[in-house]
């Protein structure tokens, strides 16, 4: 009897013991099991963001503020976003660099204040008699939609003499230009899977080159110290490549092409509307 109640006992213990490690087992969440060492890559940590089906008027820009002109280096003029653009579902992108999304009162706001401003003014303004002309300095561009479509108002070295133009003109170019601090400061960074390529021949070698990316498209036909619009627009992969592998920073980043061809490139983002 004794050594049958001892048998007994030891059978249900091994039992429960048995029991015990494989409920353990199948109970461990499978979010509770260790990760693999590290995370994403760098390349899909700075994936640009896919620009998502919008319908037409959603695009549409209401309120512009570009700088154009000015004496600036090759190819620089072809890479130089809008200092801002407010588009008509809300959203204000400052420098091709920033993003923040406006509430729909604010816009109509904006769109009536700067509406306000504009009226009455002509194509290019012009600076008050008497005042010095100020060479090779860029131009101001304001403008407006209010549904008939955009217009603009140019004021030729308006940044650095606004006194000399219509308080109304000045009004409207630091309400545009307020609002671009803002969005710099509170928006967030902006990016998408479009990219425009400046590429520009470099006929002086030197040293700084660095070998041609990979990934990043051949360009077409850079010219050297051209004036014209040399520049391609990519989309998709060629798009992440050319900003995963190019800094964006500075005015120039050499490379020499396979053949050995030393190139100079510049990039930026395109806009909703480009």
């Amino acid at each position: 009897m004794r050594w049958s109640w001892i048998v007994a006992l030891v059978l249900v213990s091994a039992a429960c013991g048995s029991t015990g490690v494989h409920q353990a087992a199948e109970t461990v969440p499978s979010t509770e099991r260790p990760a693999r060492p590290g995370g994403p890559s760098p390349e899909q940590a700075v994936r640009p963001t896919v620009e998502p089906p919008a319908a037409g008027s959603a695009r549409r820009p209401v309120a512009e503020w570009l700088r154009v002109g000015g004496l600036m280096g090759p190819g620089l003029p072809a890479v130089r976003p809008p200092k801002l653009v407010v588009y008509a579902d809300g959203r204000a992108i400052a420098d091709a660099a920033h993003e923040l999304r406006l509430p729909p009162a604010e816009v109509k706001a904006l769109v009536e204040a700067l509406d306000h401003d504009l009226a009455g003014q002509p194509a290019t303004a012009s600076p008050r008699p008497g005042t010095t002309k100020v060479l090779d300095a860029p131009g101001t561009i304001l403008g407006v939609d209010d549904g008939g479509g955009m217009r603009e108002v140019h004021a030729p070295y308006m940044e650095l003499a606004a006194d000399a133009y219509a308080p109304a003109l000045v009004h409207a170019r630091d309400r545009l230009a307020h609002l671009a601090g803002r969005v710099a400061a509170q928006g967030r960074s902006y990016s998408t899977d479009r990219v425009r390529l400046y590429a520009e021949r470099v006929t002086t070698s030197t040293t700084d080159a660095e070998p041609w990316p990979e990934g990043v498209p051949l360009p077409p036909d850079p010219r050297p110290l051209s004036t014209i619009k040399n520049y391609k627009d990519y989309k998709g992969n060629k798009a992440f490549a050319i900003a995963r592998q190019i800094p964006r920073d500075g005015p120039w980043h050499m490379y020499r092409t396979p053949s050995g061809q030393q190139v100079a490139l510049l990039w930026q983002y395109l806009l909703p509307h480009e």
